[in-house]
């Protein structure tokens, strides 16, 4: 599995800086949609973005990441539509046990675009991390 490019990374790297497991946080410099991130264990963090439908709040997409020690790894990926993709199958301990690798191609892509364009809507690493 090939990780997340450098700089496709960095993002999230940004992201997800001294969250601690349970730790949530959310950025918005004024852009289109606020990004919202979560730490869901001590390798995987959920990055989403959440929309108002009839009251209640909907994410999409929202895209769970697996940080390991070659990169990030994106590892599922659900849209409002209901489409929920699974590319890399975790055990209790974040220890990879499975991977379809069609569908940690389509992640892979959507991953790099996605947060590439986060990157650009909250206006730089700099603001996402909040350094001058």
């Amino acid at each position: 599995m090939k990780p997340l490019a450098k700089n496709t990374g960095d993002v999230l790297d940004a992201l997800t800086a001294d969250l601690e497991i349970g730790g949530t946080r959310k950025i918005d410099n004024g852009s289109y949609m606020a990004v919202h991130v979560d730490r869901l264990s001590q390798a995987t963090f959920s990055v989403a973005h959440y929309f108002k439908q009839n009251g209640d709040l909907v994410c999409d997409p929202d895209g769970v990441f697996l940080k390991t020690t070659a990169g990030w790894l994106p590892v599922t990926l659900q849209l409002a539509t209901g489409h929920y993709t699974v590319a890399i199958e975790l055990d209790c301990n974040d220890k990879p046990t499975g991977w379809r690798p069609r569908q940690y191609r389509e992640l892979h892509s959507f991953a790099t675009m996605w947060l590439r364009n986060i990157r650009a809507q909250q206006g730089g690493l700099n603001k996402i991390t909040g350094d001058t």
